[in-house]
This record gives C-alpha cells, sequence and structure tokens, in this order.
C-alpha cells in the first residue's frame, strides 16, 4: 500500500520515528530504496523551514524530520546486511539523491544532524557525493560553519581540491568564514595553496583583505607564498606587497613585512614588455610608501631591512620621494635610519638637500641639517654649494633659509675664477639679495682669482644702488683687478652712466688711475665707446674740470685720439670743447688727422667747432703732417688753429683767426686753412 506520493509503511514510520516498526518492516522485506512521487505542489516543507522535493528514500524522511531512532535502525539493518547478505532483504543505497540532489549526508548537515553524518560515511556514504547544488560534503559543512565535520570529512579523506559551482575550493570557503581550525587542517594535509581564489586572487590576499591575519599567519606558517607575482597595473608584474600599498592597505602591507615577503623589488614588466611607467619607474616598495604616505609601512619597512638609498628610474631615493610629498613623519623616520646616505644625487643632480630647498621644505632642511651639517656646502659639478645655486637663480626665500642656518657667506665657487657668493650676488642686481648677504657677514673685499672685488662685478652689471650699500659697507673702492683696473674703469668700459655718477659722488676713487695699459678711466670710455660715453664724459669735467685729457696710454693714445677712431662723434666734440689736444699723436705716428676713416667729415667738424686755442703739441721730432724730421735746417712751427707741430711748409698758410682773437694772419695747415676759409 503506497500514499498518492508514493509514500510506502516504511517511509511513515521513518517520518513518525516508529525505530520499533521501521525495525520489524525492514525485516519483513520492506523496500528502504523505494522514493516518493512528486505531489501536485511539488516541492514539500518540514515544520523547520527545511524544504526539499519528491524522490525521497525512507532514510531521506528520517532524516528530514531529524527521527535519530529511525536513522539508527535503517543504518542497522544496511550495516547487518553488508556483513550478512539474506535473500530478499537489500541494503539501504546511502548515496541516493532526491529531486534536489541531496543525498542523506548532505541532508544530514541541512537539518543539523551532524553528529550522524560518520555513522553514514561508516556505512559507505559517498563523502564527496555532490548535492543538487554542486557541492560536496565539505563545502556544506564549512558554509554552515560546522568546523567538526568539516575536520572529520578533511581526516576522512574528503576531496580538498574540489571547486563549487562558483570555482571556489574549501580553502577558499573557509578563509572567507573565518574558519581558521580548518584552514590549518587543509594545510597540514598538503592542500595547494597556489590555487587562486574565484575572483583570482591569491588565497593569502583573501585572508588579508577579509581582515582574516590569523588565517593569513597559518597559511604563512605553512608555507604560502607572500610574494604572488602576479599582473599589475597596465599589464605589469608585481608582489602582493606592491598591491597592498597601492590600494592603501597598511595593515596587509605591514603583515606581508612581518612575514618575510620580498621588500626591495620594485615591479617588473610584464609579458612582451607591457606595464607602463609601472614596470620601468624602479620605484621600491619604500618609494611607494613615501610617495603615498604610508608611514606605518615605512617603519616597518625599515624595521626589516629595506634598503634607504634605494635608487628609482630617476635617481630618486626614498628621501627625495618623501621630500617631494611633504610628509614630515616619514622624513623623520629616514633621517633616523643608520644607514641613510644624504649624499645620493639624483639624475638632475639634487641631494635630498637641494630638493628640499627645491620644495621649500624648510623643515626637511633643518633635518637634514642636524644629521649632516656639511650637506649645504656639498658642490655640484659646476662647483657650485646651495648658496652659489641659489643666488643665481634669485632665489631670495632659499637664500634667507641658508643664512638663517648658518652657512658659509664667504665660501667659493669651486672653479677657476673662485667666485665669492657677494660677487654672485651683486650680478644679480638685487639688493635685498646683497645686503642681506653682507649682513649676515659676507667680507665686501674679498677677490677673486683675477683680484675683482665684487665693486667691479656690480660696476661692470650697472647696478647703482648696489654700489651705493657696497660703498656704505666699506667697499675699497680704490682695489684693482689683475689688469690694475679699478671699478671707474670698468663702469666707464661698459658705459654705465648712473655708476659712475655714484662713484664719483659717493666716494673718493682715484678717477686719474691707470691700468697695466696706462689707460686711465677715460681711454676706457673712449676705448669702447658706449651711447652714454659723452654724458659720461660731461659727468667726469663736472666733477673734475681739469681732469688732465692729454694723458696717454702705452700706446700713445690720448681719449680723443680713441674716440676718434672709434668714430664716437659726440665724446670727441665733448672732448675737444673741453680743450683736449687735437693734434695729438700716438706711438704708431696716428692722428685724428691721418687716421683712415671712411670721410673727413668728423675731422673738418671737429676743427670748426674749436671755440679757443687748443694745448700746442710739445715733444714731437718730425713734422706731424709730412713726418719729415725735425733739425737745424728743419724749423718747428705750430699751426695756431690746432696746436700741431708741423714744418715750414706744412704750415705756410696764414689767415687770421677771429673766434681766437687773432686779427693778423697767422700759421695754420692745410687743413685749418680748408675749414677756415669755409671750405
Amino acid at each position: 500500500m503506497y500514499s498518492k506520493v508514493g509514500e510506502s509503511a516504511l517511509h511513515i514510520a521513518c517520518k513518525k520515528g516508529l525505530s520499533r516498526l521501521v525495525r520489524r518492516l525492514l525485516e519483513f522485506r520492506a523496500n528502504p530504496n523505494l522514493q516518493t512521487l512528486p505531489s501536485d505542489g511539488v516541492i514539500l516543507s518540514t515544520d523547520d523551514g527545511l524544504q526539499t522535493s519528491y524522490r525521497l528514500s525512507p532514510l531521506h524522511m528520517a532524516i528530514i524530520n531529524k527521527q535519530e531512532g529511525a536513522v539508527n535502525a535503517m543504518l542497522h539493518h544496511h550495516n547487518t546486511i553488508t556483513a550478512e547478505p539474506k535473500d530478499g532483504l537489500s541494503t539501504v543505497n546511502l548515496n541516493l539523491r532526491d529531486s534536489l540532489g541531496d543525498t542523506p549526508l548532505s541532508l544530514a548537515l541541512k537539518s543539523d544532524m551532524q553528529h550522524i553524518v560518520p555513522d553514514l560515511i561508516a556505512g559507505g556514504a559517498d563523502i564527496d557525493m555532490r548535492n543538487g547544488e554542486g557541492m560536496t560534503l565539505l563545502h556544506q559543512a564549512i558554509l554552515k560553519g560546522d568546523e567538526k565535520t568539516a575536520l572529520y570529512l578533511v581526516k576522512q579523506g574528503s576531496n580538498f581540491d574540489a571547486k563549487t559551482q562558483d570555482d571556489q575550493t574549501p580553502l577558499e570557503l573557509a578563509t572567507i568564514n573565518g574558519q581558521n581550525i580548518v584552514v590549518e587542517e587543509l594545510c597540514k594535509r598538503g592542500v595547494d595553496m597556489t590555487v587562486p581564489s574565484s575572483n583570482g586572487d591569491p588565497i593569502l590576499w583573501l585572508a588579508l583583505t577579509s581582515n582574516q591575519e590569523d588565517i593569513a599567519s597559518t597559511l604563512v606558517k605553512y608555507g604560502v607564498d607572500t610574494d604572488s607575482w602576479s599582473e599589475g597595473p597596465e599589464g605589469c608584474l608585481q608582489t602582493l606587497l606592491h598591491r597592498a600599498i597601492d590600494e592603501n592597505s597598511e595593515s596587509a602591507a605591514r603583515f606581508l613585512i612581518r612575514s618575510g615577503c620580498d621588500i626591495n623589488s620594485p615591479r617588473k614588466p610584464g609579458p612582451g614588455g607591457r606595464g607602463g611607467d609601472e614596470s620601468k619607474d624602479q620605484s621600491s616598495p619604500l618609494h611607494l610608501c613615501c610617495q603615498w604616505s604610508l608611514q606605518s609601512v615605512v617603519q616597518t619597512l625599515l624595521e626589516h631591512g629595506a634598503n634607504v638609498n634605494a635608487w628609482d628610474a630617476e635617481h630618486k631615493t626614498p628621501l627625495h620621494v618623501a621630500i617631494k610629498n611633504q610628509h614630515a613623519g616619514i622624513i623623520t623616520l629616514l633621517l633616523c635610519h643608520p644607514s641613510i646616505d644624504l649624499t645620493k644625487r639624483d639624475r638632475t643632480g639634487l641631494t635630498p638637500f637641494a630638493a628640499a630647498l627645491t620644495c621649500r621644505n624648510d623643515k626637511a632642511a633643518r633635518s637634514i641639517l642636524d644629521k649632516l651639517p656639511a650637506a649645504a656646502e656639498q658642490f655640484d659639478n659646476k662647483g657650485c654649494n646651495f648658496l652659489h645655486m641659489a643666488i643665481q637663480k634669485g632665489d631670495i626665500e632659499s637664500v634667507l633659509f641658508l643664512l638663517s642656518v648658518s652657512v658659509d657667506v664667504n665660501s667659493r665657487v669651486q672653479n677657476e675664477l673662485q667666485t665669492t657668493p657677494l660677487h654672485l650676488a651683486v650680478a644679480t642686481g638685487n639688493e635685498m639679495l646683497v645686503r642681506s648677504i653682507i649682513l649676515a657677514g659676507a667680507r665686501v673685499n674679498d677677490q677673486d682669482t683675477m683680484k675683482r672685488t665684487a665693486l667691479h662685478v656690480v660696476s661692470e652689471a650697472g647696478h647703482a644702488s648696489i654700489v651705493v650699500a657696497l660703498l656704505n659697507n666699506n667697499a675699497n673702492f680704490d682695489a684693482v683687478d689683475c689688469e690694475g683696473q679699478n671699478a671707474l674703469h670698468i663702469a666707464c668700459r661698459e658705459g654705465h652712466l648712473q655708476v659712475v655718477q655714484t662713484l664719483l659722488g659717493e666716494s673718493e676713487i682715484n678717477a686719474e688711475a691707470l691700468t697695466l695699459k696706462g689707460r686711465n678711466p677715460l681711454h676706457e670710455l673712449a676705448k669702447y665707446s658706449k651711447e652714454s660715453s659723452a654724458a659720461i664724459c660731461e659727468v667726469f669735467l663736472e666733477y673734475m674740470p681739469k681732469y688732465p685729457l692729454e694723458v696717454q696710454d702705452a700706446e700713445g693714445n690720448t681719449a680723443l685720439l680713441l674716440a676718434y677712431i672709434k668714430g664716437n662723434g659726440n665724446l670727441c666734440r665733448t672732448l675737444v670743447k673741453a680743450g683736449a689736444c687735437v693734434g695729438a699723436m700716438n706711438n704708431d705716428g696716428i692722428t685724428i688727422f691721418n687716421c683712415q676713416m671712411a670721410t673727413s667729415q668728423l675731422l673738418f667738424r671737429l676743427l670748426d667747432s674749436l671755440t679757443k686755442e687748443p694745448p700746442w703739441v710739445d715733444g714731437c721730432e718730425v713734422c706731424q703732417e709730412c713726418g719729415l724730421k725735425f733739425g737745424f735746417t728743419m724749423r718747428k712751427h705750430h699751426c695756431r688753429h690746432c696746436g700741431r707741430l708741423l714744418c715750414s711748409k706744412c704750415s705756410s698758410q696764414e689767415v687770421p683767426i677771429i673766434k681766437y682773437g687773432l686779427v693778423k694772419a697767422v700759421r695754420v695747415c692745410v687743413s685749418c686753412f680748408q675749414v677756415l676759409q669755409g671750405g
């Protein structure tokens, strides 16, 4: 007799827990493997909410209804017949599936009857048979949180490499569900820890990101790969440590470091050179932590021996990176490391101290100086230290900082000139910079190898206000360089009107001093003939009306002759107006009368501009026109208009010079005769 759903008396007895009846029915050859039929609604429900379907065996029915006595009766029958088979009596099929795919074993787990699992297995139930959801008993036990059953299944040889339909292994499930005791048992029995999780991550990463550090420790204890090189950004290869740092997972990073992972290797290019900048930047984990400001990870890296002086692709050390990112705490940690090398330079030549100055990180710069007082005195390949470079860039903030930490304000550039900071400062034209350096103790009269003082340099650069600053600080205005030039020579040569005015007005500089070539400042003015030379000459004459205009240099040139050779008409007229001798001749016999010029226009204009009789030329032994030597038969004569010394033939013309007040005809040269006659 069967019900409409195919339930036998044995089904009902198991359902009601009538264990004695179950035994008797089995003894009378009741079919222990008969399965029910579907009902109209298909799905059946038990009181505890457990849903099941049809195709239920009596054993299924007993387990669903938690009738342990009935289960034991079924198993007793099964074990007895298995041991001593009898005609007409069947063993219980412990692996029958219901319509949902559940075996008695899987139903036992679902029904909270885990304690009967060992008996089912002992009777021959397949430990690795999957339920309707594709899960083995081990999967189900782990998901249910039944560590005791899971351990039992593992010890009984359950396949711990089997995966669910979602591609999850028992190890992954145990990790996700925080079952450390199961994880350890799996590891003891040699589970493959290299199998990635269902999302492709290493099992260790899964433990760390799910905050299962105890499980992660167990994995490490049994030799899990703490590096697990795998694909990273843009296809590069990276370790778990790189990934933890990149994702700002400080706890994971610190755990990996403490667990002995690779703490120095940078990322690598992936297959085919893939990986973008990350694969080529050569940034160590310490570089990355300094970049992302992960201070606690930096500390852990340093405690475990990370290379504090490692170079990235730009030759930057971790300290360079920390300084750039303005992370004071990390900078302090790095500077406290006994092996830190503060002389390392990046590809641009910057040491950490220089990088701190560049980034305006004064606190870092001071900390570096506390560690290495000589850091500020390091020189680049051009011989410049940081003070020199800051001055040349006009970086007043860096200069003031360096002065505040008492750098050597008189340190010289290590090149052939041995330039001082003050020399460099005056050339910039920054008066505040110059005054700051002087206040810090710069010696204003120090000379470079060319014997030039700062006053020479600023006179060449043309910064009058700085000339005043130097003079106010007792600069030696008469100091001369290796060519015998004082500051006035240089200012005249460069045509700096305001500097000349300042030197003449604010000091007692020797305006008549001669260089090694016998040149006074007016010679320099005339020789280099800038646009301002006439105005400068007028300043000279204003301050020194009796300035000696006839002085000749080592080559015999007067200022007028040099100006004429340069074709500087304005300066020539100024000198002539001041009474310069127009007839002066140099050592090569050149005068303004025989100098090779494109035209004689300038000469005639100068002669025409004469308003008073110029000084006569003396001491010349030859005629300044024809060159014949004077003697007993060759008398000397002067041109009364230009003052030249001539022979009688070259001064044979006579004409009154009304502008001089000479109404009687007097001797003049041919050139002057032409001018006076209006030619």
